[in-house]
């Protein structure tokens, strides 16, 4: 919560290989029980993990980026002057709309007015990089200023 990463060489908040919480962590986490579909992950749900106000800025590469993930959620987090992306999800692991990895709120800035000299003038950062497949989800978030090299 109210993290910062200002001018890391490749990422301001990383989380690699695997983030996959589940209530018991031990088991399979595909605990499937089709008998009950109310809740077919009731045998080993999955756990939110949730990531508050983290700002990174000015990054050698991304803001934020995961690679294979559960239910994680990236809450109100401001993106701003990262050379790729502002948020990078590759291979996310969700079982239902309720549980998918999530982009919730935020701010993503391509290029601000203070950095206007630098190797952003090459690039062309990308606000939120997603999955390679579906369940990912972003909601109310905003995008500025990422047409300036097009």
């Amino acid at each position: 919560r109210n993290n910062h990463a200002h001018s890391v060489g490749r990422y301001g908040l990383r989380i690699f290989h695997e983030m996959v919480s589940r209530e018991h962590p031990c088991q399979p986490t595909s605990a499937y029980d089709g008998s009950n579909m109310a809740d077919p992950y009731h045998k080993n749900r999955p756990i939110t993990n949730n990531f508050y106000n983290f700002t990174g800025w000015m990054n050698g590469r991304n803001c934020a980026i995961a690679k294979d993930v559960g239910d994680i959620r990236f809450n109100d987090f401001k993106c701003v002057d990262n050379l790729l992306a502002g948020v990078e999800i590759s291979l996310p692991q969700a079982y239902s709309a309720l549980d998918e990895p999530q982009v919730r709120g935020g701010l993503f800035v391509g290029r601000s007015d203070a950095n206007i000299y630098g190797p952003i003038d090459d690039a062309s950062p990308n606000g939120i990089i997603t999955a390679r497949y579906e369940n990912f989800g972003v909601t109310g978030s905003h995008f500025y200023n990422y047409n300036w090299n097009k």
